[in-house]
């Protein structure tokens, strides 16, 4: 298989290729980035040069606010499917451009709008039947009747990341995939709204249609402060949120996402809870390259682990799968409408922009 990407940064070093070298060794994997080069990339002079190349894959893991002007590009060429990481768009003109754009099914079946938190299905599959083979029991009664989405009550997505603190007593941002201090300075689009709130929405409306729901969602955000702890004040356009909550629901059940990027040293917590209407919980939890699963039940809990970076499971089941038959356009279409979403809350909090 022939990959390229354009753009080589933190994203394409730390996650993608460590997936690719331990999923698809024998892959050529071709790259553009006028800043950077990688190893074990092949850096073509342009992007014309290497969208001009017979890829079987493209990922675009540019600046978001590159993402739309490069797909438009890369749709002119023959490649069979595009991959743009979050958020896909990065403003609501851009938004609307794209979906115009995805109205035409042609260009619909090519692009898939990317978040790795995706591949996070197994309370999906747990309730529908069976789980991958790489989940291990931790318990010994495995058995869990199924569920539907009419057996749903509610459901809860959780981002809170640990943070180092500075000797000023400030919180600092640690990288995803490494855990060292990320020096890097956000600024609006780039806080916990768009950035992560893209993951928990894009695994917990998988989780819900997989179940049997529908497309529709609604959210309000609560509580949204930077980094320190300061609301942001309408008509600021600079400071990067650092906390929030999102209230609503998603296919008619409540849904209540928590954001935050310095949530303190060594405190931690990324996944989802959901409960059905018969009282049972599952829990799907994660830590480094380890994930639980937790079903509880009248005081029993049953529990299984999964080994593996996130990104490997995701590039399995997107980038080095066959295309779907039905294509990837249901879920780029959610994506969207999910940035869209997020960034109409951005408007309201910060006033139109």
């Amino acid at each position: 298989m022939k990959i390229g990407f354009v753009g080589l940064g933190a994203v394409v070093q730390t996650a993608y290729l460590p997936a690719l070298a331990a999923l698809a060794e024998d892959a050529e994997i071709w790259g553009f980035d006028p800043a950077r080069t990688l190893p074990g990339v092949t850096q073509t002079p342009s992007l014309e040069a290497l969208l001009a190349l017979p890829l079987d894959r493209l990922v675009i893991a540019t600046p978001s606010l590159l993402h739309l002007p490069v797909l438009e590009q890369a749709l002119a060429s023959a490649i069979p499917l595009i991959l743009v990481e979050k958020p896909v768009v990065a403003s609501l003109a851009q938004h609307d451009r794209l979906q115009a754009l995805l109205a035409d099914p042609a260009v619909a079946g090519r692009v898939l709008a990317l978040d790795h938190w995706m591949a996070r299905i197994a309370v999906q599959q747990l309730l529908g039947g069976g789980l991958d083979a790489g989940w291990q029991p931790l318990t010994g009664e495995t058995r869990v009747r199924p569920a539907t989405i009419l057996d749903v009550a509610e459901v809860e997505g959780f981002l809170l990341e640990p943070c180092g603190i500075d000797a000023e007593g400030h919180p600092f941002a640690l990288n995803f995939a490494t855990g060292e201090p990320d020096q890097r300075i956000f600024h609006h689009p780039d806080g916990v709204i768009l950035d992560i709130g893209t993951h928990v929405l894009a695994m917990i409306r998988e989780l819900l249609v997989a179940l049997g729901g529908d497309n529709s969602l609604r959210l309000v955000a609560e509580g949204v402060c930077d980094r320190l702890g300061q609301p942001i004040a309408f008509g600021d356009l600079s400071t990067a949120e650092g906390r929030a909550c999102l209230r609503g629901e998603a296919a008619g059940v409540p849904l209540t996402l928590w954001l935050d990027k310095y949530a303190g040293p060594g405190m931690e917590k990324k996944g989802v809870c959901l409960t059905l209407k018969d009282g049972r919980v599952l829990e799907l939890l994660r830590s480094g390259n380890r994930a639980w699963l937790h079903h509880h039940e009248n005081g029993l809990v049953q529990s299984w682990q999964l080994e593996g970076p996130l990104y490997r499971h995701c590039i399995a089941q997107t980038l080095l799968a066959p295309i779907p038959p039905a294509g990837w356009a249901g879920v780029t279409a959610r994506r969207l409408q999910e940035v869209g979403l997020l960034l109409g809350l951005q408007q309201r909090l910060r006033g139109p922009h």
